[in-house]
């Protein structure tokens, strides 16, 4: 059969230029040219700043931070003289809902550039409904709106779940590295927040509409006394700032008052901060004659940031700033959040300039570190390519532990070996059976265990809309997309594949696009799926998940496919619109049909996410068929930019690293720059075919030669 359609021929992905483009780069590399000679010196390394990162290296950082769906935000500061880092440190944790593992623990030394260091649980319920089992999930349930606290020595971080129980507190001593003990409250908590009193007493407020409170034992493992509606909207009727929503407190003690943080979204206005304070913590129940003692100011309305943490900060000269951190409804990329200056008077804060925040803006960051530091701190990222490669860090939550579980749920959480770095999430607790790092070095695995149903449904909606094929698929695996321009590139080996099973690299959310490869009596056929809104009720899985018209290609006797997904979030805002492309070797690529789209956000809240990239496979027929993919490529270049391939970056970093000497640098680290360095000058001998295949090599190579150079200007 057929390897391209007779009425669309193949187009080569670059133009025609792009082979002079890489033979010079490769002779740069080298140092040769053809007449012998010395090539022309390679740029000095000056790495970008990661996909994640808004710093831009001057001393300022623009707003939203990230570029990606961090939601639901609590920050805790952690000072220099209660860690090991010799300086403040801040923790940030956020909702992930149906993902696993989930509560994700991001780490910041200077509030703008984060890493994920860590996670709360791995799964939040070896239950049907997080595991995608016998028809039930957690889409849009799940663990929701985290708060962070350090409290003698321990950390906390108390959630509530929509279908899993209710709110849970977690505590561990060590919140990079150790494994985290859950206790159930056993009720829920909507949108909790925890907070100690001046003498150690643990409350937890929350509510929507109105806040409440609860009052836990010393050990902080049940409920002792309940204060319903300490303050509520109604209390504040015919001011501006009141309307819907009224709800995620976040409670901070500062100069002698009780603050509490809340988000509010009266008709007709945008999302917007409210802070309210007073100098009784609970209020109605400790003041003379029961009245309410909160006062209450709206103190940001601007563009929709809103709901998240005040974030304290100290002032080089002594005393202590605050900040915002809020998010802002950014779909389909997803919430993203921002660190807001304050201006405080009377007590009461001005975020921004004036109140204003524009989209955009540009603020001077609140903390600097040396020049090396900033250098690093401006490498991490959310996001991140892999090689699959098994050598990620082993954490606690890996080995998490659950009672008494059944055989044959025992058998589908148990460890396989296999390390994933903190980048991914899998949809839903996922079956460690049927996926591996370990099965085939240097790829990872996805193997099709059980077969779609169709009968699946959104619990969390009231007409119980039917899931698609997709959506049932428990091992996809995921990363967050970031803006506002992305692609992501991976190489499949479909050999494994049975009839009817369907694998591939998506975009999604409610809504999805994707690229995959369908078996069909044996044939191999390469196409692209839309789904858009609007969502019905029931619905024809099948035909949902149909290929688009003129975007089929029979792959014949290949077994191996490289495909491609270029996201624009950019044109226009609120729209995502993808463009996905394929390879049989890697260097040549064509474009599937025309970009699809668009993506927006699920208004429903069945997922209340931003769009995410996920590597896929699902059978409906039988069970037993596997895809192996063999790395995750990111760049911020999409094809459409119609831009040379351009190894400027990577040589530039090849070439710093031949300046170092080992001598001057740890023994790990030095090692870990070397494997990157190996990686880079291989695939700078391989030659490119996207930029993709460039970006990789040399982000991961820039983070490990700005990590020697911090540790080296740290060193005494």
């Amino acid at each position: 059969m057929p390897l391209f359609p007779a009425s669309r021929p193949p187009a080569p992905l670059r133009p025609a230029g792009t082979m002079a483009v890489l033979l010079l780069g490769t002779v740069l590399a080298t140092g040769l040219v053809a007449s012998g000679g010395p090539a022309r010196a390679a740029a000095a390394w000056t790495p970008k700043p990661s996909y994640t990162s808004t710093d831009k290296g001057d001393g300022t950082y623009s707003v939203p931070l990230l570029r990606s769906d961090v939601p639901d935000i609590s920050v805790e500061r952690v000072p220099a003289a209660e860690n090991d880092d010799g300086r403040d440190v801040y923790y940030m944790i956020s909702t992930t809902m149906h993902l696993s593992p989930g509560a994700p623990i991001m780490k910041s030394y200077d509030l703008v550039n984060w890493e994920i260091v860590n996670y709360v649980f791995d799964r939040a319920s070896i239950g049907d409904a997080f595991s995608l089992r016998n028809g039930q999930s957690s889409y849009g349930q799940g663990q929701w709106a985290s708060s962070l606290r350090h409290h003698d020595g321990m950390f906390y971080a108390v959630f509530n779940t929509n279908n899993l129980g209710g709110a849970y507190v977690y505590r561990t001593d060590d919140i990079e590295n150790g494994a985290w003990q859950r206790t159930a409250l056993g009720r829920g908590l909507h949108d909790p927040s925890l907070f100690f009193d001046t003498d150690g007493t643990p409350y937890v407020f929350y509510g929507s509409g109105g806040t409440s409170a609860v009052r836990l034992n010393a050990g902080l493992t049940a409920i002792e006394q309940d204060y319903p509606n300490i303050f509520r909207a109604s209390d504040y009727a015919g001011r501006p700032f009141i309307g819907g929503l009224f709800e995620g407190a976040q409670l901070y003690r500062i100069d002698g008052y009780y603050y509490a943080v809340i988000i509010t979204w009266p008709p007709g206005q945008g999302r917007q901060v409210v802070l309210l304070r007073s100098k009784e913590l609970l209020g109605r129940y400790t003041a003379a004659g029961g009245v309410n003692t909160y006062e209450a100011l709206g103190v940001l309305d601007s563009n929709g940031f809103a709901q998240g943490s005040l974030v304290p900060i100290a002032r080089p000269g002594g005393g202590t700033d605050w900040y915002g951190m809020f998010f802002r409804d950014t779909f389909p990329i997803g919430r993203i959040p921002a660190l807001i200056p304050a201006t405080w008077q009377d007590g009461w804060p001005t975020f921004g300039d004036g109140g204003v925040v524009p989209v955009d803006g540009v603020f001077g960051k609140p903390i600097r570190l040396g020049p090396e530091a900033e250098a690093f701190e401006r490498q991490k990222s959310l996001v991140a390519s892999d090689d699959f490669a098994n050598d990620a860090p082993h954490k606690a939550y890996m080995d998490e532990k659950w009672p008494g579980p059944d055989p044959a749920v025992a058998e589908e959480i148990a460890p396989n070996g296999s390390r994933l770095d903190p980048v991914w999430q899998w949809n839903h607790g996922p079956d460690n059976r049927h996926w591996s790092l370990t099965a085939r070095d240097g790829w990872l695995r996805l193997t099709n265990g059980r077969v779609v149903t169709g009968a699946y449904r959104h619990t969390k909606l009231a007409d119980r809309p039917e899931l698609a094929w997709f959506e049932e698929a428990r091992n996809t695996l995921s990363q967050r997309t970031f803006g506002p321009r992305q692609s992501a590139e991976t190489k499949m080996d479909i050999s494994g594949m049975k009839d009817g099973d369907v694998a591939g690299l998506a975009a999604y959310n409610r809504g999805f696009s994707y690229v995959a490869v369908k078996r069909e009596d044996g044939v191999s056929t390469l196409g692209v799926v839309n789904r858009r809104q609007p969502f019905t009720a029931e619905l024809d899985q099948a035909a949902v998940e149909g290929f688009l018209p003129g975007t089929t290609v029979e792959l014949g006797a290949a077994t191996e496919v490289h495909v491609k997904a270029d996201l624009d979030f950019a044109a226009p805002a609120g729209q995502l619109w993808t463009t996905f492309h394929y390879s049989l070797d890697g260097r040549t690529w064509t474009r599937l049909g025309e970009r699809v789209g668009p993506q927006t956000l699920d208004g429903s809240l069945a997922h209340f996410m931003g769009h995410r990239i996920g590597l896929f496979s699902y059978a409906p027929r039988e069970t037993g068929g596997h895809v192996d993919f063999g790395h995750y490529l990111l760049s911020d270049t999409l094809t459409a930019q119609d831009r040379p391939l351009d190894t400027t970056a990577l040589d530039a970093a090849i070439a710093h690293a031949g300046t170092l000497d080992r001598r001057d640098h740890p023994k790990d680290a030095w090692a870990a720059m070397r494997a990157a360095l190996t990686a880079a000058r291989r695939a700078r001998a391989r030659g490119f075919g996207t930029q993709n295949q460039i970006d990789a090599p040399e982000r991961a190579l820039s983070y490990q030669l700005a990590r020697l150079a911090a540790l080296r200007a740290a060193a005494p």
